[in-house]
C-alpha cells in the first residue's frame, strides 16, 4: 500500500488504532525523537484550473513529529493540533520504511477499509434521501 494511502485511512478512520499500535510496539522498534511534536504553519497551493497556474490560498495548522532508527527517519504530519496522532503516524511510517511489524498494521489497514467503505456507503444512504424524484413532481 502506498504512503498516501496509508497516512490517508489512519488520519481519517484510524486516529485510535494508530495511537494503540504506537502504545503497544513503541518498545519494539526502539527510536530517537528527532524533533518533538510542534506546531506549525503551512502554506496550502491550489490549482486555479483556467489558466492552469498555482497559487497558496492560505495558511494551515500543522502537528510535525521527526523520528529515526539509524539513517531511516519516520516523519508525522497532521492537520490541526494533535501531538498523539503526529507521533503516531510517524511511528508507522518508520515501520513502513524499516519493513518491520508490517503484517500488524495490513491487518490495522485492512480493517481500517472496511471501516472506510462503510463511512462511504451511510453517507452515499444520506444524500441519496434528500434526491428529488422529478417523476412524481409532474403527477
Amino acid at each position: 500500500m502506498n504512503k498516501k494511502r496509508w497516512t490517508s485511512l489512519f488520519i481519517k478512520y484510524g486516529k485510535e488504532e494508530a495511537a494503540d499500535f504506537l502504545d503497544t510496539y513503541r518498545n519494539a522498534v526502539p527510536f530517537q525523537i528527532i524533533s518533538e511534536p510542534t506546531e506549525g504553519l503551512t502554506m496550502i497551493k491550489v490549482r486555479e484550473h483556467a489558466e492552469n497556474s498555482l497559487f497558496y490560498i492560505g495558511e494551515m495548522l500543522v502537528t510535525e513529529t521527526k523520528i529515526r532508527q539509524e539513517q531511516t527517519i519516520g516523519l508525522g504530519v497532521v492537520k490541526g493540533s494533535n501531538r498523539n496522532l503526529s507521533m503516531a503516524v510517524a511511528f508507522i511510517d518508520l515501520c513502513f520504511s524499516l519493513d518491520v511489524l508490517t503484517d500488524e498494521l495490513e491487518q490495522i489497514l485492512e480493517s481500517l477499509e472496511v471501516k472506510e467503505a462503510a463511512y462511504i456507503e451511510a453517507r452515499t444512504q444520506e444524500i441519496l434521501k434528500t434526491k428529488v424524484e422529478f417523476d412524481m413532481m409532474a403527477e
